[in-house]
């Protein structure tokens, strides 16, 4: 005899059906806020678009929305990231220096320099032709150096960590919510440590020419731990201590079992493990300036939780010498959290579109990245095909700092592409690139992978300088 659903349990399940596609469509209201900016372009990957008025952008669960500086999706794109109820500029990227100067850039296009309660960016400037060309070819890492030919004005680095710590109060004021976002408990968790800069102000460079030496040590080192109920649980790892851009390999970590109540003032996701955790918990800016113990304090810490991608990130970037430092104090690191099984796995290979900025040329490449090897399409379109037949030219030695794709398992680890490598054209010629990726979607799939061709030159005072020539983005298809 053919079984049948009972009409209740079938009515249940209609009702069940219909919330959850009704949740799905549901448009949600988020704020871009740097003090609440309007004139901002946006556009979601549910095909909602538009401009922020007084920060407010619409977005639907699970969205990926992208940001621009100009009046549509051919301005300067300033990020892609999942949608949320509140976006910062500490959000928006991977790297300490380039949320701050996000901040100067918007600032110095606010069309009301007067009143900072509310960023209005300067649409007429935004809608030259010429302007956006310049804009383009920024590296918001190194400002002051790639956008001297904007003719802007630019805030200070000062100017522009006050009015983050100002923007953050009028976070804590308005946005304030009791609602659980998060439950640290009882998964297991890596934390990467990158060094982006020394305590000098040197750079911290990995390069790729010994990355498989016994002796070599990476800007980088990563802890592995697990909270419960009652005891944070560490795991052996490579440890976090450095000498200056390097990990000290010679301080390893081991298994520790530590009670929970060691941790009761922390800040972050282990603070607030045993409660849940809010969205204040975990996102926030402060201006430091304290002395610990002998040791004076003065940066920046930004801390941000993206709920889609479970990526928890910290940025530490000292702000100089003061009348209590007397050494450069140019430190720069980030640290990412995540669930053990995420970072790991960020799938590399497929079809990417790449726009590549230099000068005044805009070119764009459709590529393929299989089995080790990337193959180029040779012929320009305005989309990239989906039929690998097509991708016919081999350019991998057009890629030597996309050392990752050789990578065993075919996925790319998070600290891969979010560092400075060192690389050698000719086998001998010291090159070197920035990359950058801050993760979008559920899968981590969706962000954009930012490649900065670079020069680096040693100042005077033994600080190192970075000029980039070249931008590029690549866009997973």
């Amino acid at each position: 005899m053919k079984k049948t659903i009972p009409s209740s349990l079938l009515l249940i399940y209609i009702v069940i059906e219909t919330i959850s596609a009704a949740s799905a469509t549901e448009v949600h209201t988020g704020y871009f806020i740097d003090s609440p900016v309007t004139g901002l372009y946006y556009q979601t990957s549910s095909e909602l678009s538009g401009t922020t008025n007084k920060g407010a952008f619409n977005y639907r669960s699970g969205d990926v929305v992208r940001f621009f500086l100009g009046k549509d999706e051919n301005g300067y794109l300033v990020s892609t990231l999942s949608g949320q109820e509140v976006i910062t500029p500490t959000l928006t990227t991977t790297t300490p220096s380039k949320s701050i100067n996000l901040t100067r850039l918007l600032l110095s296009l606010d069309s009301t320099p007067n009143d900072r309660k509310e960023i209005i960016l300067a649409s007429k400037m935004l809608s030259d032709i010429n302007f956006q060309q310049q804009l383009k070819n920024i590296d918001l890492n190194v400002l002051d150096q790639s956008a001297k030919d904007l003719n802007l004005n630019l805030v200070s680095v000062k100017e522009a960590v006050n009015h983050l710590n100002q923007s953050q109060q009028y976070i804590e004021n308005n946005f304030t919510s009791n609602e659980i976002i998060y439950h640290p408990i009882n998964k297991r968790l890596e934390h990467i440590i990158i060094k982006k800069k020394d305590s000098q102000g040197r750079l911290c460079a990995y390069d790729l020419k010994y990355r498989n030496h016994p002796r070599s040590s990476p800007p980088f080192g990563n802890i592995e731990y697990t909270i419960n109920k009652t005891h944070l649980i560490q795991y052996p790892s490579v440890g976090d201590y450095f000498n200056g851009c390097f990990l000290d390999k010679t301080k390893s970590l081991s298994s520790e079992k530590t009670h929970i109540s060691q941790f009761k003032h922390w800040e972050g996701l282990i603070g607030c493990a045993n409660t849940g955790c809010t969205r204040n918990d975990l996102n926030g800016f402060s201006l430091d300036n304290y002395n610990d113990e002998g040791d004076w304090k003065y940066r920046t810490t930004a801390m941000n939780f993206d709920p889609e991608t479970e990526l928890f990130m910290e940025k530490v970037q000292g702000l100089g010498p003061n009348e209590h430092i007397k050494h450069q104090n140019q430190s720069e690191k980030i640290i990412f959290t995540y669930p053990k099984e995420k970072g790991k796995n960020i799938p590399f290979e497929g079809i990417w579109r790449q726009t590549q900025y230099q000068g005044k040329t805009i070119n764009s490449y459709c590529l393929l990245i299989k089995q080790g090897v990337i193959f180029q399409d040779p012929e320009v379109k305005d989309s990239c095909s989906q039929n690998e037949k097509h991708y016919v030219l081999n350019v991998t030695k057009k890629y030597p700092d996309m050392w990752w794709i050789n990578n065993e398992n075919k996925t790319a680890h998070l600290e891969q592409m979010n560092l400075l490598v060192r690389w050698y054209q000719n086998g001998n010629q010291p090159q070197h690139t920035t990359w950058e990726y801050l993760p979008a979607g559920e899968e981590w799939n969706q962000g954009i992978l930012y490649r900065y061709r670079q020069t680096v030159q040693r100042q005077s005072d033994g600080t190192e300088e970075i000029n980039t020539f070249t931008v590029s983005e690549f866009s997973k298809i």
